[in-house]
This record gives C-alpha cells, sequence and structure tokens, in this order.
C-alpha cells in the first residue's frame, strides 16, 4: 500500500509538471544589475524597477539581483559590462565618453541649449554612429539613452551674480577631465573632493561652492552650507542602460525583445521620478533657507565665455573634427 501510495505521488507530480504552461518550464536566467548611485537614488529605483519588470514580462524565466555603489563606481561597473561579470548597468551619459570620446562634447557647459537639443544629437546619425561604435568595440550593446537625467547646477556660499563673481571661486568639480577644464576656463579655483566630503569641505572653508546635478543635492544637504542655488543648468544629461552584448545575442529572441520594452520602460520611469523628485527638492530646500536663482545675464556670460572652448577642445583632440559645429546645426532645427 505504501508503495502504491508513492508511486500515485510521482505520477501526480509528473502529471501537474505536464500541465505546467511551457513558458514556466523553460530555463531561468540570472543576471546583476546595478548602478552607480546609493540606495534610495532615482538611479537605485530605476534598477530595481528594470529587475522587478524584466522578471514580471518574461515571466519568472529572469531573475535579477540589483545593486547600487556597493559593487563599485561607475566606470568599475561599465568595465564589469564590458567583461561580462555584469549583464547590466544604467547610469549617467558623462560617463560613456570613456568608451566613446565624441560623447565628450556632452560634458562641455552651455554646448546644448536644452534638453531636446541633445535628445536630437543622441538620436542623429552621429549619436547613433557613437552607440554602434561602443556594442562593435566594447561589447556593449546600449539599451536605452533617452531618459532626461535633472539639470546641473551651482551651489554657493554667496549669490553669484556675474562673471567676475566666479574668479578664484574656491569651487568643488568631480575628477571628470571635460568638466575640470571647463571650470578652470570659467576662472574658479577647481578643487577635487569627492561628493560625499562636499559638506565638510565647505564647513570648513576649503569649498565656497560646487556644481552638481539638482536632485542629489537635497540627500547631501549641502544647501545648508551653501544655500545659493543657481539655476545655472550648465550640462543637460540622460541616464543610459547598457549591457553585455555576449549575454545579449544568447539570449532567445523572444527574450531580446522583452530586454528591450522593459529597458525603455525604465528610461521613462527614471524621467518620470527625477522630474518628480526635482520639484520636490527644490521646494523642501527653499523652505529650509536656501534661495533658489535664475540669472539668465549670468548664464549669458558663461556662455559667452565658453564659446572659444569648444573648438580648442576639438583641436586638441577631444572629439573628431566639425562635430561642434555639427552639434550647433542642430540647435536650430
Amino acid at each position: 500500500m505504501q508503495k502504491r501510495r508513492i508511486l500515485l505521488a510521482v505520477f501526480a507530480i509528473l502529471m501537474l509538471a505536464a500541465a505546467l504552461p511551457a513558458q514556466a518550464q523553460r530555463a531561468q536566467y540570472r543576471i546583476s544589475a546595478g548602478t552607480n548611485g546609493a540606495i534610495g537614488t532615482e538611479e537605485h529605483q530605476s534598477v530595481e524597477y528594470f529587475g522587478r519588470r524584466l522578471a514580471e514580462e518574461s515571466n519568472g524565466r529572469f531573475h535579477v539581483d540589483c545593486f547600487s555603489m556597493e559593487i563599485g563606481d561607475a566606470m568599475s561597473q561599465i568595465e564589469s559590462v564590458m567583461g561580462g561579470t555584469q549583464e547590466i548597468y544604467i547610469g549617467d551619459l558623462t560617463w560613456f565618453a570613456n568608451l566613446n570620446k565624441n560623447l565628450n562634447i556632452t560634458g562641455l557647459a552651455f554646448q546644448f541649449k536644452d534638453q531636446e537639443h541633445l535628445l536630437r544629437f543622441l538620436d542623429s546619425e552621429v549619436g547613433q554612429k557613437i552607440w554602434e561604435d561602443i556594442r562593435t568595440q566594447h561589447g556593449v550593446r546600449v539599451l536605452d539613452y533617452r531618459g532626461l537625467r535633472a539639470p546641473r547646477v551651482t551651489m554657493s556660499k554667496r549669490p553669484l551674480n556675474t562673471l567676475a563673481d566666479l574668479q578664484g571661486l574656491k569651487m568643488r568639480v568631480p575628477e571628470i577631465p571635460i568638466y575640470m577644464r571647463v571650470w578652470d576656463y570659467i576662472g574658479t579655483a577647481t578643487h577635487r573632493v569627492t561628493w560625499g566630503e562636499m559638506y565638510l569641505g565647505l564647513a570648513g572653508g576649503l569649498l565656497e561652492a560646487h556644481e552638481g546635478p539638482l536632485d542629489g543635492i537635497l540627500a547631501i544637504r549641502t544647501y545648508e552650507q551653501a544655500p545659493y542655488l543657481h539655476r545655472t543648468d550648465h550640462i543637460y544629461a540622460t541616464e543610459v542602460i547598457i549591457i553585455n552584448e555576449d549575454f545579449f545575442q544568447s539570449l532567445p529572441a523572444d527574450l531580446q525583445e522583452v530586454v528591450v520594452k522593459v529597458a525603455k520602460e525604465t528610461g521613462a520611469y527614471y524621467q518620470e521620478i527625477v522630474q518628480t523628485n526635482m520639484e520636490k527638492a527644490m521646494a523642501i530646500m527653499e523652505s529650509e533657507g536656501a534661495k533658489i536663482i535664475w540669472n539668465e545675464d549670468l548664464r549669458e556670460e558663461l556662455r559667452q565665455k565658453l564659446a572659444p572652448l569648444g573648438p580648442q577642445l576639438e583641436q586638441e583632440g577631444y572629439w573628431d573634427p566639425g562635430l561642434c559645429d555639427y552639434v550647433n546645426q542642430l540647435a536650430g532645427e
């Protein structure tokens, strides 16, 4: 009798397995997706959204382990995707200039008049060639690049009314070559301080100002030490989603379609939460004493000051000859 019960149980399990949808019996893909944004940031929320939606859209055929900056900085994770030890990375467009020098132009302050101008460039024939070169030369497929990030703004201890107010200003600038060239050219006294050390740098007098993405300033509360938030909006950027090309090609066609679909959804999701959080951040900072300033006269002074820098950097080989003119032509479309 016991043997008969065991046989019946085995038979029932086999019948149940046969009745399951074929999709549920397919192989599972366990992948890693990361960003260099801290837990809770828009970047990290986007990685989690990507992982959740990928599992849903594939009916569980994907399992995504989501990570933030604990697994490395931006370039470390991009290199991990290139090497195949990490499948997905989501991060700032600026870092990808390390894979294709023509993206350096996106870090040139005031080169793009607005976010639409930047997207026209990224969507253009030249932009598409950049993405294809990254795929063929570095083994990285760009799944989406259209999720707009918050613009970069300037925080300072005192009002900055004219270009003269920036001369010699002790300014924190990230160690991105194009950024450092810009602020040195403007005439500030640039300092290399990590993002997490800026608050102490401002409090101790090492710094008088810093620049950075508007949505990231609330988290580190530097506005308590540098309460003048200038909407310089000097750089526009997007969030880029990449996947290891060999891994992507190893997937069946239906799962490739799912990955592409979810990546585009994630870019749109990222842009939506950035816009919402940006407005909330400005309201909170203003309620706590920050002064939000939009000075178009200062922006125009900065634009005019920086106008010769683009052609100079082009001559130095920061990007291909003629790219400045190409981007400028796109501004009027």
